[in-house]
């Protein structure tokens, strides 16, 4: 009896970072016509340029990013391999591998590693995808701790990436 009331009172004692995070949130963008999931804690902006129209997810608490973006203008039509050299050199992952992945109907050119960003190591996963006529792109990185800490979270977050529905 002692044991459980001990076990009992070591649970609550547990500071509410080592308490799991709320599952997160479906939320669906109609203009990429995509849905995913996403920890409604999660701060969001949003940036357009010629090249790209981008959604910026950022965690507070940890740090952890997810990018969502599709290309536009003159990019719009960047084979998927391309894409992902590019995104990938522009962050600091000069030497990656990449392999295919399917979720939910969608196929996907994958890699994952690190990198270094403004002289920090980071953990990544990015992928690429086209889908109806459009380059996605879903990037997705954090401190290594972070992602060891999260990565139950941050991997279901990946996974939840679906097509909409046609109208």
């Amino acid at each position: 009896m002692l044991r459980w009331l001990l076990l009992y009172a070591l649970l609550l004692a547990l500071p509410a970072a080592a308490q799991l995070p709320p599952d997160p949130e479906m939320t669906q963008n109609r203009a990429f016509r995509v849905k995913f999931q996403v920890p409604a804690h999660w701060l969001v902006s949003r940036q357009r340029t010629d090249s790209v129209e981008l959604l910026r997810y950022h965690d507070p608490a940890d740090g952890a990013h997810l990018w969502v973006a599709r290309l536009r203008g003159r990019h719009a039509h960047t084979r998927p391999v391309s894409a992902l050299q590019r995104l990938l050199r522009q962050l600091g992952a000069t030497h990656h591998a990449e392999h295919r992945a399917t979720a939910h109907g969608l196929d996907y050119l994958e890699s994952t590693g690190t990198c270094r960003v403004g002289g920090r190591e980071l953990r990544y996963d990015a992928r690429v995808t086209t889908y109806q006529g459009q380059v996605l792109l879903v990037y997705l990185y954090a401190t290594p701790t972070a992602f060891n800490t999260q990565a139950p979270l941050l991997h279901r977050v990946l996974d939840s990436f679906a097509p909409l529905p046609a109208d």
